[in-house]
């Protein structure tokens, strides 16, 4: 009796699941790589729009729940120190890593190319 002749229902049910997380993966990372080329050719556009909505939207709160406004952002406004200052961080730390590992790519990469000897002999 094979390996595969023994699994039985439960690891053909275990693949089927595989299967199907994969394609969910692969259909959603395709999914949002078309939305990112999207907005990267329209990047303009999409600026200007969520600056105009969110520009409308506050001036429109502000209009007509002042006082609401006012004080919700109190209560909120530590929390969103705190967050902004631990995304920054992470984020920079997320991008001296980016540039050590290109550093460390174009190294080996320079490393594996041949190199050319361009002085004259003679």
């Amino acid at each position: 009796m094979s390996r595969s002749q023994g699994k039985g229902f439960a690891g053909a049910a275990v693949q089927s699941a595989v299967r199907g997380s994969r394609w969910v993966k692969d259909t959603v990372r395709a999914k949002i790589t078309a939305v990112d080329i999207w907005i990267q050719d329209h990047y303009r556009f999409v600026v200007t729009g969520v600056l105009l909505t969110l520009g409308a939207a506050t001036g429109w709160l502000l209009w007509w729940r002042w006082e609401e406004a006012i004080g919700f952002a109190k209560q909120v406004a530590p929390v969103f120190t705190i967050v902004s200052i631990i995304a920054s961080a992470l984020l920079s730390v997320l991008a001296w890593f980016r540039k050590r590992r290109l550093k460390r790519l174009a190294a080996q990469a320079a490393a594996r190319s041949p190199q050319l000897d361009h002085r004259s002999e003679g």
